[in-house]
């Protein structure tokens, strides 16, 4: 009779041991921040180490591969970039305190951590992989953007944009003519809405001469006539 009190005892603490177990341990849940994980691949980029002028400029094949941080970000393959005067500025140092003062607003980054700093603003490309937020582009899509310029730059093989910061490349471009617009086109729309004052609702019927100047192959910065 003992013995059988003892087996009934030692099969429900079996049961209840298993029941816990059942309940309590549980797969944990994961939340997804980014599509991407950090990488040690590397691709090739035009650089600076420092300001100055043209001698600063450096090839190499061992800049860093950039991934997605923010899930409006994607990452694009770059096809074609162009140079703007704002690049060659910036190779000089025009706007280093007020763009690092956007890179780093908390100063929390010692003086100099911008470099190897990739210049170039326009790009056109294939967009390789989108963080989870991003709804109107996928991979393989064909893209145009204009990258701000507190940004890593276009010209390098890879580069991350912000979802608005990037459009569907029109059909009838190729990557190379699609590249010299971005920047300059902005630009324009910037000084006919801002100094003109035309927008969608009043320009019904008025026409605009937007007369463009080139540099070497590639736009600089627009006269608008109203």
């Amino acid at each position: 009779m003992e013995f059988l009190k003892t087996y009934v005892l030692r099969r429900n603490a079996c049961t209840a041991v298993c029941f816990w177990r059942s309940k309590v341990v549980q797969k944990p849940s994961v939340r997804r921040i980014s599509t991407t994980f950090p990488r040690s691949t590397v691709m090739p980029a035009w650089v600076i180490d420092k300001y100055g002028k043209n001698e600063v400029l450096r090839f190499t094949q061992n800049m860093m591969i950039p991934i997605i941080h923010y899930p409006n970000e994607v990452i694009v393959k770059v096809h074609a970039a162009s140079v703007n005067p704002i690049d060659v500025n910036m190779r000089s140092g025009y706007g280093a305190k007020a763009l690092n003062m956007k890179r780093d607003p908390l100063h929390m980054k010692i003086k100099g951590e911008e470099f190897p700093l990739t210049l170039g603003r326009d790009v056109s490309g294939v967009v390789m992989e989108c963080g989870l937020d991003v709804k109107y582009f996928k991979p393989g899509d064909e893209v145009w953007a204009a990258v701000p310029p507190w940004k890593q730059g276009t010209l390098s093989e890879f580069v991350v944009v912000s979802g608005n910061e990037v459009s569907h490349k029109p059909k009838s471009l190729t990557h190379t003519q699609a590249a010299s617009l971005p920047y300059v086109a902005l630009t324009a729309w910037s000084a006919i809405n801002k100094i003109g004052g035309l927008n969608d609702k009043n320009c019904t019927g008025k026409r605009i001469s937007v007369k463009e100047s080139i540099i070497a192959g590639h736009f600089s910065w627009p006269v608008v006539l109203i």
